[in-house]
């Protein structure tokens, strides 16, 4: 399937509609929509309907070989695992991963930017109309009060309004216009003035800012091709860093106290999870609690408890075997991106991988799309074309 010829568009379609229900049901859910969406056993039934789009297409559009029905495998694997740990819901996107290795990607990452920020303005848009409550938490810590736009979390918006960027910017790339930048860069301003959410306008400022300066020096990236082998291990290093730091975490020892305090105790709560729940090697049912809000908008009433650490999120709920299972797929993802001269997708996973030191949001394909970039890297998807030759 590497043509990109009106059978491809065709063969999409059902791709298309499973990911964009998806998508539209997983946004709205982590929003004050949430108390409004189907029960489970009718969110059930609509994935259950996604899931027969995407075994129809597989059946009349795939073939398999060696490689595909080892990342079928993979896939299947970890999804459940994921169903272990949590529902359907839950396990579902990986489906979806798995299902997207071989669609024709520019396109795809237009059609995925274009809901994703209709999906954002929609909900803040009516968190400011008054539709849904735009709930106010003041940070005691911090002195200041964060403002969630109508999600159940303050750092929701950011990140999904960086993921939306990414899209963008890995759709169109150097032919992505500056008056664009400059908007995706003012509303991820805006969404950091009112959550306090730094690291989603950090990374959105990074990412447009090497987009901008590879506009006017196309020679650049490949110029850097020796950096960017180094990126293609970044999500084992940051996997390996994380657990080790975690595993050993002392608060008697300075130098991981005051690390620490830099990452407002992620350290010391992923360490109490640890020794509360350990890691095993299948998946298993892990109950946090956070500052989010739950489905219901009302608060958690629990004493807090929360891995935001993304690798360590991941390894808790799914198991070491999901776990490493899941890292070689998006190392191996990564190296075919280097090998295929796409070093800007390389910029956004190394940004992905940072990303997840801090916050586990990007777990979530609906927060962050690149998973499919990684599934077809690794199925070697039909081509693109390169950064630099």
């Amino acid at each position: 399937m590497n043509n990109i010829g009106p059978r491809a568009v065709v063969s999409e379609i059902p791709y298309y509609t499973a990911f964009g229900i998806y998508l539209t049901v997983a946004v709205l859910n982590s929003s004050l929509y949430s108390p409004y969406m189907p029960t489970e056993n009718l969110m059930n039934a609509i994935l259950l309907l996604c899931t027969a789009l995407l075994t129809v297409r597989e059946l009349l559009y795939e073939t398999y070989g060696i490689r595909t029905f080892l990342l079928l495998f993979a896939a299947l694997f970890i999804a459940a695992n994921a169903l272990i740990a949590g529902t359907f819901y839950l396990a579902f996107p990986f489906l979806l991963i798995y299902a997207g290795r071989h669609i024709q990607l520019r396109r795809f990452f237009l059609f995925a930017a274009v809901l994703t920020l209709l999906l954002f303005l929609f909900i803040v848009g009516s968190a400011y109309a008054g539709i849904i409550e735009n709930y106010k938490r003041v940070e005691v810590e911090r002195g200041n009060n964060r403002e969630y736009l109508g999600f159940l979390y303050a750092l929701y918006p950011g990140t999904l309004l960086f993921n939306a960027a990414a899209l963008l910017a890995a759709a169109r790339k150097r032919r992505m216009h500056l008056l664009t930048a400059g908007l995706l860069l003012l509303a991820a301003f805006f969404v950091y003035k009112k959550t306090d959410g730094r690291l989603a306008l950090i990374q959105t400022g990074i990412l447009l800012l090497v987009l901008i300066v590879w506009k006017g020096l196309p020679r650049l990236l490949g110029v850097l091709r020796p950096l960017f082998f180094l990126t293609v291990w970044a999500f084992p290093v940051c996997a390996a860093a994380s657990i080790f730091l975690i595993w050993n975490y002392n608060d008697s020892v300075r130098w991981m106290y005051r690390l620490d305090l830099k990452f407002t105790h992620r350290l010391q709560y992923a360490r109490q999870s640890l020794d509360r729940f350990g890691v095993h090697l299948f998946g298993t049912k892990v109950h946090w609690v956070g500052y989010g809000l739950k489905s219901n908008g009302l608060r958690d009433t629990g004493d807090y408890l929360y891995v935001d650490n993304m690798y360590f999120n991941f390894l808790q709920r799914f198991g070491w075997i999901a776990f490493l299972i899941a890292l070689a797929l998006v190392t191996y993802g990564a190296w075919r991106l280097y090998c295929g001269k796409q070093y800007f997708l390389l910029v956004i996973f190394t940004l992905l991988a940072v990303h997840g030191l801090l916050d586990n949001l990007i777990l979530l394909l609906s927060y962050n799309t690149f998973w499919i970039a990684a599934a077809w890297a690794a199925a070697a998807g039909p081509p693109l074309e390169v950064d630099y030759d």
